[in-house]
């Protein structure tokens, strides 16, 4: 979730995410990618499926939340868990969500 370069802004030109991908594709992952302020053709350039919105009704896995857009600020634990399996994975780059209740929630949570 969120590709973009920096929070907010629709600049994809230096976003460590098309590296992320990249290091995931190489261990088999399916990914699927989400940014509200990109189109579907911005976000399939990273190299993954792209996502019209968060209503989706296959689950994930795991959940990397690459930039804290204001949308993604807005979103709770539980609309994230409603998302993915019931062994979700929570990791995060920009600190959005609180790993203690993430913990409590049953995610498995990790913030760089």
């Amino acid at each position: 979730m969120g590709l973009t370069y920096k929070e907010n802004v629709p600049d994809t030109r230096e976003s460590p995410v098309r590296e992320m991908v990249k290091e995931l594709k190489e261990f088999g992952v399916e990914a699927y990618g989400y940014d509200p302020l990109l189109s579907n053709e911005e976000i399939e350039g990273f190299g993954v499926k792209a996502l019209d919105n968060l209503d989706v009704e296959i689950k994930m896995d795991g959940v990397i939340v690459a930039v804290a857009h204001d949308e993604f600020e807005r979103m709770t634990l539980e609309d994230m868990k409603r998302i993915m399996n019931d062994k979700p994975v929570l990791i995060e780059v920009r600190g959005t969500f609180n790993e203690e209740k993430a913990n409590r929630k049953g995610f498995y949570y990790r913030g760089f």
